[in-house]
């Protein structure tokens, strides 16, 4: 029951970010409805952050009631002519109209005006998202892992699909690979599923086909993730980040910042080609050419045997006691940020969608599928790491719920979007008993995917065998 435990004793910390990270999103998504409703001349009667009870709110000069409710998960935006805040019509008060009120009414507005009014609120937190990534590219910079595998694990998959140190990646299923995040992308979404790679090896291009193989890791907090992993790492540059007190390294005078360039007279390009040499040294004494400050110089070395590897049944490894120095960010400008962010953003929705469509299909299971409890969690963890954690979660989230909310069901902005479809193919709007009924199958739907994502959470907090174990 630990995880259970600690989750509970750490709410109060999980929560306020949550609900800030939460209320953030919201306001951006009503705010994307809002502001195209007004460009489009519809008045807006609501504008609210949370449901229930209010509990502040205020006029605007236009007459709109901007509100903050006691229930904080989610928030609406009612337009005139609304029966509600699922912007479902009120067919009665709608006839009654007169010409001026219906040239301020959402349901009078044309089809392609309701189409954007209604798209508005996923693309703004598709906007959000790129924007915000752009400017954590401006500040914090872009950390380009470039597409070389640096090392291959000794009996992966990789190793036995033919890949080897140096090969560069260039496309994955016909998709053009750029950066080394991308190819883990596409791996860790396709366990069992073989995908076709495309290389660069010594200046000819060759094809590789491979399995991921479905892999299954706890992370800090116990919670088991599914995954497909080939066993290929990225190349770093063969630059010491740290050197352990004590270490051969340390010993032979290695210093955090010292880029190794060869070795036993080796050209050494990058850091896992280093591992495996010195892996595998069995304790002879090497010769590192090392450059700091600009001056090369040569240091002699000679590794230890990890015996704590060994006794943990692990292969005969030596080590010198040093850890690779992290990429640097790249700071970039206004105009390649944006760029860059649009890709990245892009590659997310791709692989979310894939995600997504893996456990409709039934080739990936649902445990992974997240409910409030996890989002929570996450987002007290982001915040304790650090600004950068939280502000890459919220982008996340932003682009989990603008997706969730064009999904074909009734109540969600997708399901207003598929009866203007069939308004589009009819000439005409469904019937308000049609819509009525859809409605309540999509409340039914958003109802038991919320009720099954909160179960896949207490599951994970291990919370049903805590309740179990009080009646055994």
């Amino acid at each position: 029951m630990e995880i259970l435990s600690s989750f509970f004793n750490g709410i109060f910390i999980y929560i306020p970010p949550f609900l800030v990270v939460l209320t953030v999103l919201v306001f951006v998504h009503e705010m994307g409805h809002y502001l195209v409703a007004r460009w489009n001349g519809v008045r807006v009667e609501v504008f609210s952050i949370g449901f229930g009870p209010e509990i502040k709110g205020w006029n605007d000069k236009t007459g709109t009631r901007w509100k903050i409710c006691w229930i904080p998960f989610g928030g609406y935006v009612k337009f005139f002519g609304d029966s509600d805040g699922a912007s479902r019509p009120d067919g009665e008060a709608l006839q009654e109209l007169t010409a001026a009120e219906r040239e301020v009414s959402f349901h009078h507005k044309r089809l392609g005006q309701r189409t954007a009014i209604v798209a508005a609120g996923p693309m703004a937190n598709f906007i959000y998202a790129i924007i915000v990534l752009a400017g954590m590219y401006m500040v914090f910079g872009q950390r380009l892992t470039p597409p070389e595998i640096g090392r291959v694990v000794d009996e992966s998959v990789g190793q036995d699909a033919g890949f080897q140190i140096g090969d560069v990646v260039l496309a994955v299923d016909g998709d053009n690979i750029h950066r080394f995040e991308q190819l883990e992308q596409a791996v860790f979404l396709n366990p069992d599923r073989a995908l076709s790679f495309r290389i660069s090896r010594d200046g000819q291009e060759h094809s590789i086909t491979a399995t991921p193989r479905l892999t299954e890791k706890a992370d800090q907090q116990g919670n088991r993730h599914k995954f497909g992993d080939l066993g290929l790492l990225a190349a770093s540059p063969a630059i010491v980040g740290k050197v352990y007190e004590g270490s051969p390294a340390a010993v032979a005078g290695f210093k955090a910042g010292d880029r190794i360039v060869a070795i036993d007279g080796q050209v050494l390009d990058n850091f896992e080609r280093l591992q495996d040499i010195v892996a595998n040294s069995k304790g002879r004494r090497l010769a590192l050419n090392v450059v700091r400050d600009g001056v090369e110089m040569r240091l002699h070395v000679a590794a230890r045997l990890d015996t704590a590897a060994q006794e943990a049944g692990g292969p005969e490894r030596w080590l010198i006691g040093i850890m690779r120095a992290p990429l640097a960010p790249v700071r970039l400008g206004p105009g390649a940020a944006l760029v860059e962010a649009s890709i990245t953003i892009y590659d997310m929705l791709v692989q979310t969608l894939s995600y997504v469509g893996q456990m409709i299909s039934g080739s990936r299971g649902t445990e992974d599928l997240g409910g409030p409890l996890r989002i929570a969690q996450a987002s007290g963890q982001a915040a304790q790491v650090g600004v950068e954690q939280l502000i890459m979660l919220s982008i996340l989230l932003s682009l989990n719920l603008g997706m969730i909310n064009l999904f074909p069901i009734p109540i969600l902005d997708g399901g207003h979007l598929l009866f203007y479809s069939f308004e589009a193919v009819l000439r005409r709007p469904l019937t308000e008993k049609m819509q009525e009924i859809g409605f309540r199958i999509g409340l039914a739907m958003v109802l038991s995917l919320t009720v099954f994502v909160t179960w896949n959470d207490l599951v994970q907090f291990r919370f049903v065998e805590f309740i179990a174990g009080l009646f055994s």
